[in-house]
């Protein structure tokens, strides 16, 4: 398997990410494209200048007992689906599924006094990109849109898959025998999230401009059905990491991002 980081134009604005894409590398049919998901988010605008940014009252709050910028405890409560928690500078978020500190806002790599939000429908992108590849130069591969993400317990960031099209992203492996014979119950193998973490391994963290990589002789089984994060999530109140009584789905969430449901 090789992978390889893939350089691309730094960009502060809405562009075109396909051209940029489809310039940087030659592409055959079976690779896997690994996406930043900050630089697809602002392929697609999807950054906030702070200072347009009015805080709620609830947003406030959450800023003064967890000591962030009320701005951004407000763009926190609006991008997620709930908040379950909260520590000093962070408010823990769940969004479509996944843990998402801070629903996945960032200042790094963003121009100064703008944050970077999660795409708006990654899913979509991911599945948009895919079919850009398969009808403009004739290429089927599978796209992951990834983010560095910290580990319980661990130091340092890996990768996370926060979406994927083109491919099964999890793999049951149960009923399979193990190397002594016994017959494995519960063992999935996350596919979509391995792809993550080996392109934000060469894709770096700070300023090496390499958005994207490029992942070849990955074993997938590839797929044109439709993914949705349903296919990669586990509930949390069945996660082994932070099972807890979730808060009331009826209070609040619609397909609009709902706001605090609890801290």
């Amino acid at each position: 398997m090789e992978v390889t980081a893939i350089r691309l134009p730094r960009e502060s604005g809405q562009f075109d990410l396909f051209k940029h894409l489809q310039l940087s590398a030659e592409f055959k049919d079976g690779d896997i494209l690994v996406l930043s998901s900050k630089y697809v988010s602002v392929s697609e605008g999807a950054l906030v200048r702070l200072s347009s940014v009015r805080p709620s009252a609830e947003a406030k709050l959450a800023a003064s007992r967890y000591h962030m910028d009320p701005r951004l405890a407000e763009l926190v409560l609006r991008e997620s689906d709930y908040v379950f928690k909260g520590v000093a500078g962070f408010l823990l978020t769940i969004r479509d599924g996944m843990i998402a500190p801070n629903a996945g806002i960032d200042k790094s790599n963003a121009p100064h006094g703008f944050v970077i939000l999660y795409p708006g429908d990654p899913f979509r992108s991911a599945s948009n990109i895919r079919l850009k590849f398969l009808a403009e130069l004739g290429v089927r591969l599978g796209v992951v849109i990834a983010d560095s993400r910290l580990m319980p317990t661990r130091i340092g960031t890996t990768g996370v898959a926060i979406a994927c099209s083109g491919f099964e992203p999890v793999e049951d492996q149960r009923g399979r025998k193990d190397l002594f014979g016994s017959v494995l119950r519960v063992t999935f193998k996350a596919v979509a999230d391995s792809l993550a973490t080996m392109g934000v391994a060469v894709m770096g963290e700070s300023n090496e401009s390499t958005p994207a990589a490029l992942v070849r002789g990955a074993d997938v089984t590839f797929s044109d059905r439709e993914i949705g994060w349903q296919d990669m999530a586990v509930d949390a109140s069945q996660d082994i990491y932070m099972r807890y009584e979730k808060p009331d789905k009826s209070k609040g969430k619609s397909k609009s991002k709902s706001r605090m449901k609890t801290i």
